[in-house]
């Protein structure tokens, strides 16, 4: 396939530059292996959520005397694969992720294969890497491996600056930085951040998966900050680590979407592009609403406890916490919601004597509520389609993947790509979005045959939280 396109699987050659597989080989290079177009489908996430890719490779003859593709010396498990879009990078893939899955089969010819592909994206990788204590010398007092990192000063960024070095010494292979890249990039700070430090204190991890560690400094700092944290590995394999932040006051997406006709226009370096969209609903989701919580304390100390400061005396609960509660330290106040209060219970075996326990718990209450207090709204819509005769700027050669977004007053930009992380404006008043500003958690691509070329679809989800507190239940305290 001519570009912008290329999709590159790490050690499987292909008949394109830099072993392109969406570029047909020759008539007679029958060996050569080729992605079916058709096949191709890719979800990108930005906050953790977890991509995804299918695609067909199809391999007219397997090469006499040798293996098949994904056999051959080169091609390594879990193989890295890169999808581009030369428009927005040569450079930087707008998906990086690695093979899960190889579904394979004769074709009809019954010499050559057709090997369907399943892939995860990076973020995906954060659950195969493990962090460990790095010693042999387990305490027999130990239940697990577990090791305390940082003081009382240390923050969310102190502790994950620790842990990617950890990995940085005990997964060394570059194999795995192609995924996951623990390099140093100035200093000590080896991830992206966003938004400011939150003094968390010193932390204690057992041995888990590097994304278990990541949950327990999210779900720490977003008690503290009242607001919840993401993390995601970019496309250039780094760590990003931010807050969920009110949106801004512009969004940065190639396109506003509407549903007046009248509002649609082209847009260009004075004006914004605007386009209608197929298929825009929206979606809230109750089920998982929880404004009152009950932490179980798992320990013979939790008689001793209370929610209020000695010399008062105790109340009777001074586990549980609510959407608006007014409890001393650090309690779980929010801003107040109509309807019934849904509760839900919690492990805490790991809050020791050493902390306070009452502000501990109140963290774990916050950094609950703050994500899960209200209905998760879920704004999909679909793009496609374009003036196929339009291929300077913005090119709508492959679709409507470019436009111009007013990226501050008075400013518009060209922006060459959907991306997770962006921010969409909605105006669909019927649907109660009045020049709504969306957070983009997932973009979908697909191609359709089309007008005698292939038209990239894209179908987005926007303002979806991740939920990191969904189902854990476990808060790992600090000694």
């Amino acid at each position: 396939m001519a570009n912008p396109f290329s999709l590159i699987v790490a050690g499987v050659t292909g008949a394109g530059a830099g072993g392109d597989l969406l570029t047909l080989p020759a008539p007679a290079a029958t060996t050569t292996p080729y992605v079916d177009l058709g096949s191709l489908s890719m979800t990108l996430s930005g906050d953790g959520g977890g991509g995804q890719m299918t695609f067909d490779v199809i391999e007219t003859k397997t090469p006499s005397g040798t293996t098949p593709w994904w056999r051959s010396g080169a091609v390594y498990d879990n193989a890295r694969v890169q999808f581009f879009d030369s428009r927005y990078s040569a450079t930087t893939p707008i998906f990086l992720g690695f093979i899960t899955g190889i579904d394979a089969g004769l074709l009809e010819n019954g010499i050559g294969t057709r090997a369907t592909v399943s892939v995860s994206d990076a973020d995906g990788w954060l659950t195969k890497t493990i962090i460990r204590s790095g010693t042999t010398g387990i305490k027999a007092t130990s239940f697990v491996d577990s090791f305390t990192q940082g003081g009382a000063t240390s923050t969310d960024r102190d502790h994950i600056n620790a842990l990617l070095a950890k990995v940085h010494t005990q997964v060394n292979d570059a194999t795995t930085r192609q995924l996951l890249n623990t390099a140093v990039i100035s200093g000590s700070t080896r991830a992206i951040f966003g938004g400011s430090a939150q003094t968390i204190g010193k932390q204690t991890f057992k041995a888990a998966t590097l994304q278990s560690a990541l949950d327990q400094i999210a779900e720490a700092a977003g008690g503290i900050a009242e607001v919840q944290y993401r993390y995601w590995i970019d496309n250039d394999g780094r760590l990003n680590y931010a807050p969920k932040e009110v949106a801004p006051s512009f969004a940065n997406a190639p396109a506003e979407i509407v549903i007046d006709p009248a509002s649609v226009q082209t847009g260009s370096a004075a004006s914004v592009t605007r386009i209608l969209s197929q298929n825009l609903t929206v979606n809230l989701d109750h089920s998982d609403i929880v404004k009152g919580i009950f932490v179980q304390a798992d320990s013979v100390l939790a008689r001793y406890d209370s929610n209020q400061t000695f010399p008062t005396a105790p109340t009777n609960d001074p586990y549980f916490r609510t959407y608006t509660g007014t409890y001393s330290r650090n309690g779980a106040g929010q801003a107040a919601r109509n309807g019934p209060l849904p509760h839900e219970i919690f492990s805490a075996p790991k809050v020791t004597a050493k902390s306070d326990r009452g502000a501990t718990i109140g963290s774990l209450a916050r950094a609950t509520i703050v994500s899960r207090g209200k209905p998760v709204r879920s704004v999909s819509f679909t793009i496609g389609g374009a003036k196929l005769s339009q291929t300077s700027n913005p090119d709508w050669s492959y679709g409507y993947s470019q436009g111009y977004a007013l990226t501050a007053a008075a400013t518009y930009t060209l922006v060459k790509a959907w991306l997770p992380g962006q921010y969409v404006k909605v105006t669909a008043g019927p649907l109660d979005l009045s020049s709504t500003i969306l957070y983009i958690a997932t973009v979908s691509m697909r191609f359709a045959e089309g007008g005698g070329t292939y038209q990239l679809e894209i179908e987005i989800e926007a303002d979806y939280r991740r939920q990191y507190l969904k189902g854990l239940g476990v808060l790992i305290g600090a000694d």
